[in-house]
């Protein structure tokens, strides 16, 4: 049975792609890009490994949702299971968004049968390592270098360009307070929020 080495799971965020969807950031990258947004998901130990079924499971028993979004970490260091777990997605009409520090004619130019086959089941693909003199504040860009990929036809160039960035804040049922999405387009807000806590 496949599994995911999982840095972080959120059932629903606005944040990561269009409409309300899952995020997945896998644990392990070796790019290790300075000014990692998540350096703790650089590592390739096991963290919190969990089958395809169960992912699948979490992510299906969220009303509303329209799709599922990968990050890491490296997404296509698991592209395999996640390959796997996008396809079963797909078949229930959610649809997928992968970050990559790879370029797609990087992806493509290995062919490889796991990444291949993570490819074919993403439908927007936002490519290339982040370079932190090339910050921008596109939509799903951290660095003007990387690239949206409207590969299916699913999400629709209009759904996503000229949208802000967005970050979003969640208070956990714990009273830990964590964000999802771009750091620098809430920043300032996040800085004074954590001056708050005890």
């Amino acid at each position: 049975m496949s599994k995911v080495n999982l840095y972080d799971f959120l059932p629903c965020c606005q944040a990561n792609g269009p409409g309300e969807r899952a995020v997945i950031w896998v644990q392990g990258c070796s790019r290790r890009c300075p000014g990692c947004f998540n350096p703790e998901a650089q590592t390739f130990s096991a963290v919190a490994v969990a089958a395809v079924d169960e992912l699948f499971s979490r992510i299906t028993a969220v009303a509303g949702i329209r799709g599922t979004t990968f990050s890491g970490g490296e997404p296509f260091s698991q592209a395999g299971a996640l390959a796997e777990l996008a396809k079963r997605l797909q078949e229930r009409k959610l649809d997928v968004v992968c970050f990559t520090g790879y370029t797609l004619k990087q992806l493509q130019r290995a062919n490889r049968s796991d990444w291949n086959g993570l490819l074919e089941q993403v439908d927007l693909l936002i490519d290339g390592p982040f370079v932190q003199e090339l910050r921008c504040f596109e939509p799903l860009r951290g660095s003007s270098n990387q690239k949206l990929h409207f590969l299916s036809g699913r999400i629709l160039p209009a759904e996503v360009l000229g949208n802000a960035q967005k970050t979003e804040v969640i208070l956990g049922l714990d009273g830990n307070i964590s964000q999802s999405g771009f750091p620098d387009a809430f920043q300032g807000v996040w800085k004074e929020a954590e001056a708050l806590l005890p």
